[in-house]
């Protein structure tokens, strides 16, 4: 007898009841009563329909009947929402569909950025100070992925470090995961649509880097959909640098020697282009507060500026250390990304990192705070 497997969603309340979303973007949201919810959180591949049954009324006191456990796996097996062949036959056709289009729509664009391109780029260069026409050019850059609303000049700060005498070829736009990813590291080799036109990803790199990994790096593809520590540097590069091409990738998750080894593969795969790269790191600090799962909200900007003082000595193992050490008690959302960031950067000579801007921004609504920086390391 089939044993019901829901796959992961995400949860949030909608009045008495509660809103399910598809982080792959495939299924369209449902709204269920909280009573379903306990039911479907039984569907994890343990228990056929009877199990499900009897164990319902026993966990819950809810009695239910074997046709109404099978009228509700029905439902959700039509709107995809279990983790069998079906949607598996559905995700990998629209992984094909999504990588055939060769296109990244803006997610974004109209509510953290204007859709506009001449409003855009008032709003991008009211907050970028006047850059350097003259000066050393940076390796690397952190910069944050808050909305760009509340953070738009530390973007523009961070940017402006980029003397105007120098342009990138290529573009290494290094993310974090804020949504399904199986994979440590991915790369997407989708060109990025914006108000500006078309952001052309470095296909070449791309198959250089392709070929470093034995696994295809395009699998987690649905990630990039509404990535916003992706799209928010897109956007920046595009209007700075028009000519450079962009490589857009996520690290999502590893230990040392596994981001190790994704740094090493990306350095011996971007060797040719090495002279004008330009790495960013689009990271955020702490996360705290009731929204994260604290019990209050509180400055996080000592464990922030521990940190910060170990990337700027270029101590990355050291700084990775740290945030392992406590379970990354303050939600640094750099861990992975920063490491991979790090040794990359080291490789290619750079020496130290410079302060740009730290900033603590609070919810009100939420109790929490969220804190961002900016970097530039030469």
């Amino acid at each position: 007898m089939e044993k019901p497997v829901v796959r992961f969603l995400d949860i949030q309340p909608y009045g008495d009841n509660v809103l399910l979303r598809d982080p792959y973007g495939i299924s369209e949201p449902i709204v269920v009563n909280r009573a379903t919810l306990l039911l479907m959180s039984l569907f994890d591949g343990s228990r056929d329909v009877n199990q499900v049954v009897e164990d319902f009324r026993k966990q819950f006191g809810i009695s239910v009947s074997a046709g109404q456990v099978l009228q509700l796996i029905k439902e959700l097996d039509d709107s995809l929402l279990l983790y069998n062949d079906n949607f598996k036959r559905r995700l990998e056709e629209e992984r094909e569909r999504i990588i055939a289009s060769g296109i990244k729509e803006a997610y974004h664009v109209g509510g953290a950025y204007p859709s506009v391109e001449r409003e855009l780029r008032k709003f991008l260069d009211s907050n970028i100070p006047n850059r350097n026409h003259e000066g050393i050019k940076p390796l690397g850059l952190l910069v944050p992925h808050m909305d760009m609303r509340v953070a738009v000049d530390v973007y523009g700060k961070t940017y402006a470090k980029v003397p105007t005498s120098w342009e990138p070829e290529l573009v290494l736009i290094l993310g974090v995961s804020h949504y399904v990813h199986e994979t440590p590291f991915s790369v997407c080799p989708l060109d990025f649509k914006t108000p500006f036109g078309i952001a052309r990803v470095d296909k070449e790199a791309f198959k250089k880097v392709q070929d470093s990994f034995d696994y295809d790096l395009t699998q987690d593809i649905f990630s990039y959909r509404m990535e916003h520590s992706i799209e928010f540097q897109v956007v920046f590069v595009q209007h700075l640098f028009p000519k450079a091409k962009i490589l857009p990738a996520i690290v999502s998750h590893g230990d040392e020697s596994l981001l190790s080894e994704v740094s090493y593969k990306l350095l011996r795969a971007l060797e040719p282009y090495i002279d004008n790269l330009l790495v960013i790191s689009s990271v955020d600090m702490s996360h705290v507060g009731k929204k994260f799962g604290d019990p209050a909200n509180y400055d996080p900007s000592d464990r922030d500026r521990e940190y910060i003082e170990l990337l700027k000595s270029m101590k990355g193992e050291e700084a990775f250390k740290l945030l392992e050490s406590d379970g990354n008690r303050t939600r640094i959302d750099g861990q992975f990304t920063n490491y991979v960031f790090l040794k990359l950067l080291r490789e290619l000579g750079a020496k130290e990192g410079d302060d740009v801007d730290y900033r603590v921004w609070y919810e009100e609504a939420t109790d929490s705070s969220v804190s961002f920086a900016g970097m530039v390391f030469k």
